[in-house]
């Protein structure tokens, strides 16, 4: 039987050519999905290891609460503290980072490189990420060293001269390196500009000696350089060994990357299930075609067991050729895949394709397997066709909807519908989807029928070839149904994340603008927001008023103390956890934005007094909270009402009166302003205020509405992303229409020879090739289409059944009106090769084929 399988093969590889175009199609996505995310897995994990392999301990913010999240990135180590820790006897190199935006002077007053970091090089080489590939190290007043892309883009050299902005202003400065971060170019996604330490604390920190981290390598060993550097840490940071800091950073990055390769391999998955529905369909004509000749077999003995035996490896054979084809081919689609990416701004970390023996062994055995089920059906129902009847009967399949198809259909799709309309849990209502998209697919044949008839009635505005189409897709519905079926499966997918993210969506940005109130949020990333700033933004027009206020990042007491002093049930755990205090003109900061105060009054603030930002533990009137600042200073205050939690009070931290800011903090300047425009004048101010602020890298405006913008763009992207991904399948899917057209016009040979004998001319036997497979793919598209918008509108109705949430309905019709001509354009494509096809054979030579 395996002989007669490879024979089988071999003298049928034009029939089988479709089905290996299949399996290489679906396996190549999926190879090429694997070596994409291996290449970000290996690169991610590699730049982690060069950056921190050589630390011993990490001086780093304490994550011990999701508040970090919102002002840990602020704190600094104060350069006394950093000094303290380096004169350690266990300490024999350390490395401060610090960092901050940086962009270059133009020629024309513009600037380039706007969305550059700037960092503090490291002197010690062990601890230094970056590399030098061309010139020297930055090390003298005036020196900087940019990243290979940068130098490329904006074609710079070493020993040109540049003008560099940054928080502290225009400086010149004197190109002396060329820089790489292993296997990427910059360190930073918009490039990386190192400056030496005679100038980066000027240029980058307003001249305060700080660091956001510190890296050590020490003269002991990891565990005894973390005890004795511990007693030595500022408030908000913790120190780890440097093994266990590598493993944070490897688990960061790698589950990203794996997160990532996971994600794509499913939708690869997805495109090799619909390539099950292909090859399944595939097999399923073949067989037919071979139905005499595998009565021959029978006649002389062969078993049933026997014949589908043969058959099952000729699927074997076909689905591990077809899938080592798939992994070659998934190489270079990887290149392809590359290459859109970049094209759209997507700049993967890493060079070259990693390729990994997983990542092949999975490819081939996932293709093998699903064509071997695949040929499973086919090669049955093969087995159970007597012998006489076989050879009597003609190659087309016969085709009879059953009693039992339809009321199974009609009993799965009502029970999913009325579950997903109904039920009260998470888990029924997935398992009704589950039972409603089986039910569709089940249904697959009665809708061929029914739609073959609906459609009938116009597509007599084509004439005879219109009718003729209507009747051949209405003739084998089994056939027609697993041709649409995987269609269907790419359309309601791409349907139903179209119309369920864009409601989630449109809900998400909704609820975050609420949240938030003032028009503009303008910061200072090291710099200050000084009068002058501040005087030329309130004459811009449209702008009412505008407000700046001081503003101090430090560590608050994560358990607070109770009304009587005493320490509550944990206190003495003395965790700290990143927090920031405001003060200025409070009810100015109230009147332009989302500040709250939910207990208590502004009235009662004074000397030693506080409102606490409510961060879900709260702190009740008339408790203690002890705040300190980088610099280690510390100051007990004592709790006087809460403000709630907004999107604006994320930029203000808890509120005090300016006489306690200055005992704390000192007479510093503002750092951050909300501004209140005019109605309907935002956009006119926020390009106003862009050409005021254009020549200072360290301020950053963003709308008050500016997340729920993000949060918008995100949801694009990501329904966008998944659409565009989803189209794998929908590929594939036209490669099965092209497939079935090709095989029914090589078993109708005959019947389309006496058409032309008959009088029917070849461009209208052509025509109805076409329209039969703009039918066909029409049936996929618009089934796809009302499974995937009663899907999504139920999933959310049922969230809004199951939760306090109030989501709209958004059924996005210009996106479902773009699927549906695309689904039928894909049709009219795929028809063109079989189209041709149809009319190549003489007359005479057709009419004679058996």
């Amino acid at each position: 039987m395996l002989r007669l399988a490879l024979r089988g093969v071999r003298f049928n590889l034009g029939r089988y050519i479709a089905t290996l175009v299949a399996i290489i199609t679906g396996v190549a996505f999926f190879a090429a999905t694997g070596f994409l995310g291996d290449r970000v897995i290996d690169a991610l994990q590699g730049d982690a290891d060069r950056q921190f392999g050589s630390v011993e301990a990490a001086v780093v913010v304490d994550d011990v609460s999701d508040a970090a999240a919102d002002f840990g990135g602020e704190l600094r180590i104060d350069g006394s503290d950093a000094d303290a820790i380096a004169a350690l006897p266990e300490v024999a190199a350390i490395g401060g980072d610090l960092s901050g935006s940086v962009s270059f002077l133009a020629d024309d007053g513009g600037t380039f490189a706007d969305g550059a970091i700037g960092r503090l090089w490291i002197e010690d080489d062990d601890l230094n990420p970056i590399d030098i590939d061309e010139g020297a190290a930055p090390a003298a007043d005036g020196e900087i060293a940019i990243d290979t892309r940068t130098a490329d883009s904006e074609d710079l050299a070493i020993g040109d001269q540049v003008t560099i902005l940054t928080l502290a202003g225009q400086f010149p400065a004197e190109i002396v390196g060329i820089t790489s971060f292993g296997n990427t170019d910059a360190q930073d996604d918009g490039g990386t500009v190192s400056i030496s330490g005679a100038n980066a604390f000027d240029w980058l920190n307003s001249g305060q000696v700080e660091y956001e981290d510190l890296f050590l390598r020490g003269t002991v060993d990891e565990v005894e350089l973390q005890a004795a550097v511990e007693p030595l840490v500022p408030a908000g940071y913790k120190v780890q060994t440097g093994d266990d800091f590598l493993k944070d950073k490897r688990g960061e990055v790698g589950a990203f990357g794996q997160t990532l390769k996971t994600v794509l391999q499913g939708f690869a998955t997805l495109a090799l299930f619909v390539g099950a529905f292909v090859i399944y369909n595939t097999f399923s004509v073949i067989v037919a075609q071979r139905l005499r000749e595998l009565a021959v077999l029978a006649a002389i003995g062969a078993t049933p067991k026997q014949l589908k035996r043969s058959l099952r490896y000729e699927g074997l054979a076909i689905g591990l050729l077809g899938s080592v084809l798939g992994v070659i081919a998934g190489f270079g689609l990887t290149f392809v895949m590359i290459a859109v990416l970049e094209l759209f701004g997507v700049s993967l970390p890493g060079r070259g394709i990693s390729i990994s023996p997983t990542t092949v062994i999975q490819g081939i055995l996932a293709g093998t397997i699903i064509t071997f089920l695949s040929v499973m059906i086919p090669a049955r129902r093969a087995a159970r066709t007597e012998p006489i009847e076989a050879l009597r009967q003609a190659a087309v399949e016969s085709a009879t909807l059953t009693t039992k198809r339809i009321v199974t259909a009609l009993a799965l799709v009502g029970l999913g519908a009325v579950g997903m309309l109904f039920s009260g849990s998470a888990l029924s209502i997935a398992a009704s989807a589950v039972v409603l998209f089986v039910g569709v697919i089940v249904a697959g044949p009665l809708i061929a029928v029914f739609g073959a008839k609906v459609f009938r009635p116009m597509l007599r505005w084509f004439g005879l070839e219109g009718r003729l189409a209507a009747d051949n897709t209405a003739r084998n519905p089994q056939r027609t149904a697993t041709t649409s079926n995987a269609l269907l499966i790419g359309v309601f997918l791409v349907t139903l994340v179209t119309v369920a993210g864009t409601s989630v969506k449109d809900f998400a940005v909704d609820e975050i603008n609420a949240l938030s109130s003032a028009d503009f949020i303008i910061t200072s990333d090291g710099g200050t927001i000084d009068d002058d700033l501040v005087a030329s933004l309130e004459e811009v027009d449209g702008v009412e008023f505008v407000t700046a206020f001081r503003r101090e990042v430090v560590a608050i007491d994560r358990v607070d103390a109770t009304p009587d002093g005493e320490s509550g049930e944990d206190a003495s755990d003395g965790f700290v956890i990143p927090s920031a205090v405001s003060t200025g003109d409070l009810d100015a900061m109230v009147e332009a934005a989302s500040i709250e105060v939910i207990d208590g009054t502004l009235d009662d603030l004074g000397p030693g007094k506080v409102l606490t930002l409510d961060d879900g533990d709260p702190r009740p009137i008339g408790s203690t909270v002890t705040f300190t600042s980088s610099q280690g200073a510390t100051i007990d205050l004592e709790v006087v009402g809460t403000i709630g939690s907004s999107l604006d009070t994320t930029f203000t931290g808890s509120l005090i009166d300016s006489d306690t800011f200055d005992e704390f903090v000192g007479e510093t300047a503002p750092t951050v302003a909300f501004l209140d425009a005019a109605s309907g004048s935002q956009s006119d101010v926020a390009d106003s205020i862009d050409d005021i602020t254009s020549l200072r890298p360290d301020i950053s405006v963003q709308q008050g509405n500016a997340l729920g913008q993000i949060v918008g763009t995100i949801f694009d992207f990501l329904i966008n992303a998944v659409n565009g991904l989803l189209l794998m399948s929908v590929a594939v899917a036209l490669i099965g229409i092209v497939n079935t057209l090709s095989l029914s016009i090589l078993e109708r040979r005959r019947e389309l020879g006496l058409l032309r004998v008959i009088g029917m001319v070849d461009k209208r036997v052509q025509r109805m090739v076409r329209i039969e497979s703009v039918l066909i793919s029409a049936l996929g598209t618009v089934s796809g289409l009302v499974l995937g918008v009663f899907t999504g509108a139920a999933l959310i109705l049922a969230i809004d059944r199951l939760t306090s949430a109030d989501i709209a309905l958004n059924f996005a019709p210009l996106q479902l009106l773009l699927i549906l001509v695309l689904g039928v354009g894909l049709g009219f494509v795929a028809a063109l090769i079989p189209a041709k096809r149809s009319t190549r054979l003489d007359v005479l030579d057709a009419i004679n084929a058996t």
